[in-house]
């Protein structure tokens, strides 16, 4: 058996409408499906854990956090940049008779 890349030439071709309503047939089923699947997950009734024996009882201490003072801020030194000092562009003038 010969397999083909291209549907035979007799085959009658499906209305273009009608392959709109496949594909939004399509995303509605996959949409109702994700929504289904969404609700069932924040649905869920979860049981409790049957080992009551596997619970430690926990106790925490609280200790006073005591942080030294910081120490006194320094002023940034301001630095002047040196000034920028540019050449003198060269333009390059043509005349009106010259062409490129």
């Amino acid at each position: 058996m010969l397999l083909r890349s291209a549907p035979p030439v007799e085959m009658p071709k499906m209305p273009r409408g009608q392959m709109v309503r496949v594909k939004l047939g399509c995303m509605a089923g996959l949409g109702i499906l994700y929504g289904a699947f969404v609700w069932h997950l924040a649905h869920e009734k979860i049981a409790p854990r049957p080992h009551p024996a596997a619970r430690v009882a926990i106790r925490f201490i609280k200790v006073p956090m005591v942080l030294p003072p910081a120490p006194p801020s320094v002023a940034p030194a301001l630095v002047q940049p040196d000034p920028v000092v540019f050449s003198p562009p060269k333009l390059v003038l043509r005349h009106a008779g010259q062409r490129r």
